[in-house]
């Protein structure tokens, strides 16, 4: 498996860089909680609409989608004490917060770039563990939150990123703010096929060679996150999935590393060295 590529640190051409999204968008709308979400680096206009749009489109109907603003504080994230529901019924009731009501779909963070490292971890926390636990104004709760997270980075070409937090647990880190409306073309996966794969995906298995080769990868790129081999081979599942097959192939494994890994590349991987002749 060599898909990696040596360019994996450049800006791919912005009709690769359309193509991939849309298949990390197919991927992320089988599975968006087990692949945790993926940053969009663009700046606001129609191509990034057309690829919210088309994530939308991929997703379950029931699934929610919550947009989280950019100075939503830990009550809008978790939730609190809803005063007139407590007065009318004379005990502590709760007010959901976005995550909870994000419960089984996704939470699109504006502008992601800015994000404060506080919400970022809340975020991280219910992308970790499915759920939020709310501790606050006389309340104890734990409140389902299986969720995936859309990062909307806007930082142009200065060095703000989203935090770190999120960075590793987010699976696709995309780049489409260089392509044009023009190459912003339809998805090749329909919502029937998305929701065939989410059924698939329970039974689809991995060989030991195939995550040997990932992990070997993600080390020859230099990616010191111990997530991102994980999130890769969750997307060379999920592609399988897509692909209607039960087992992981070179073809999804290769995918994934071009999606996952390549974008947290550090480095160069090393060329091989060449054999000498024998005398």
């Amino acid at each position: 498996m060599n898909a990696a590529g040596a360019d994996a640190p450049s800006q791919a051409p912005a009709g690769l860089a359309w193509e991939d999204a849309v298949r990390a968008a197919a991927l992320f709308a089988v599975d968006p909680a087990g692949l945790g979400g993926m940053v969009l680096r663009a700046g606001a206009g129609p191509v990034r609409d057309r690829l919210l749009a088309i994530m939308r489109e991929l997703l379950p109907a029931t699934a929610p989608l919550r947009k989280v603003p950019l100075h939503a504080g830990e009550g809008r994230l978790l939730g609190g004490l809803d005063l007139t529901a407590t007065l009318r019924a004379g005990r502590p009731m709760h007010e959901q917060g976005l995550l909870a009501e994000a419960h089984g779909g996704v939470v699109v963070l504006a502008m992601a770039e800015r994000l404060e490292p506080g919400a970022a971890a809340l975020v991280a926390a219910a992308i970790d563990t499915s759920e939020v636990v709310l501790e606050r104004d006389g309340l104890a709760l734990r409140v389902p939150a299986c969720i995936g997270a859309i990062a909307l980075d806007e930082g142009g070409d200065d060095d703000a990123r989203p935090p770190g937090v999120l960075l590793d647990r987010l699976a696709f880190h995309l780049d489409i703010g260089a392509v044009p409306l023009r190459d912003a073309v339809a998805a090749e996966h329909t919502a029937a096929a998305v929701a065939a794969a989410r059924a698939r995906l329970a039974t689809v298995h991995a060989a030991d060679a195939v995550i040997e080769a990932l992990c070997a990868v993600a080390g020859a790129l230099g990616v010191a996150s111990m997530r991102a081999p994980l999130l890769a081979l969750k997307a060379a599942r999920t592609s399988a999935a897509l692909a209607g097959r039960d087992a992981v192939d070179e073809a999804d494994a290769a995918l994934a590393a071009r999606l996952v890994l390549a974008p947290r590349a550090t480095r160069l991987p090393a060329a091989p060295e060449e054999e000498s002749e024998p005398e």
